[in-house]
């Protein structure tokens, strides 16, 4: 196991530092022999094509880490790396290019950075989070992340001929993972290697692609510039809902810290980081939006 896990680290641009954690992790787990039970059953039943109650999977992760003095996000991380070269053989096996493989495996990488920049420990506080990929109903598609769903935005919509209600039509999730900028190329070249992938969601030739996320608070255009990618990101789709809070959720995400309650105490490294704390300390508040957008394999159509 600790040579399948060392190769599938060494496939990506995983820290040296994590890379020397997880494999210490994984060693320590090893060593009991109810701890490796523990962490090694839902790996092998995967293995053998059995299904994986994944919930459960990571709460055990989480006992086996508890009882080896492995954090259990390090644990939960590991259930996952372990499992990597498992899901590049469905790929292979479902004949899925291992790009896409690869590229939805940078998702680990990326939750990775974020737990160790908000908490300082190589693994994942978002382990809940993995299960789709593995279950391969949820692909990475170049910059951005994509799962099948139904409607669910509002009671009812109407745009472009076409009239859904909530959870009656198929469409497509869209997430927007960190790790690199938000170019405005990059994205729509996953909504065209989306087009092509899910082309059976297409609706009168137009693809369906909802999405909620922090990155769709239409408020932000109040004070980030026209050409920043966020707004150009935002600017393609309806927006059909929003939700605020003075609470800032979404902090993390931001700052890697949680929200200190005072913008003074934020950050102020980046642009972005400058200009929301701006927001909040002039009264502003944070939120999220709930937009749909429509794609016809070439631009998106308003």
């Amino acid at each position: 196991m600790k040579t399948e896990l060392q190769i599938f680290l060494d496939r990506f641009p995983y820290p040296q530092e994590a890379k020397a954690t997880l494999l210490q992790g994984l060693d320590q787990i090893l060593s009991n022999a109810d701890a490796a039970r523990l962490l090694l059953s839902p790996i092998e039943a995967y293995k053998s094509g059995a299904p994986v109650n994944f919930a459960e999977a990571i709460k055990e992760a989480a006992a086996a880490g508890k009882a080896t003095d492995v954090h259990e996000y390090t644990a939960q991380f590991l259930l996952y790396a372990c499992l990597g070269e498992s899901l590049r053989l469905r790929y292979m096996g479902k004949g899925i290019d291992e790009s896409i493989w690869y590229d939805s495996m940078m998702d680990l990488i990326y939750k990775l950075n974020e737990c160790h920049a908000v908490h300082g420990i190589w693994g994942t506080f978002v382990a809940f989070w993995f299960d789709r990929f593995f279950e391969m109903t949820r692909f990475a598609l170049g910059r951005l992340q994509f799962e099948e769903t139904t409607y669910y935005l509002s009671d009812s919509y109407s745009g472009h001929g076409i009239t859904m209600k909530r959870d009656e039509k198929k469409v497509l999730n869209l997430h927007i993972p960190s790790g690199s900028p938000l170019s405005y190329d990059a994205v729509v070249d996953s909504y065209k290697r989306a087009y092509h992938f899910y082309n059976d969601f297409t609706i009168n030739g137009l693809l369906p692609i909802i999405c909620g996320s922090w990155l769709l608070y239409d408020r932000m255009q109040e004070f980030l510039p026209d050409d920043s990618n966020i707004i150009r990101f935002q600017k393609d789709f309806e927006i059909v809902n929003r939700i605020e809070s003075a609470g800032f959720d979404e902090c993390w995400r931001i700052y890697n810290i949680s929200y200190p309650g005072d913008p003074s105490l934020l950050p102020r490294d980046t642009a972005l980081q400058r200009r929301y704390a701006d927001w909040l300390a002039a009264g502003g508040v944070s939120g999220a939006g709930y937009g749909i957008l429509w794609f016809d394999g070439e631009k998106v159509v308003k």
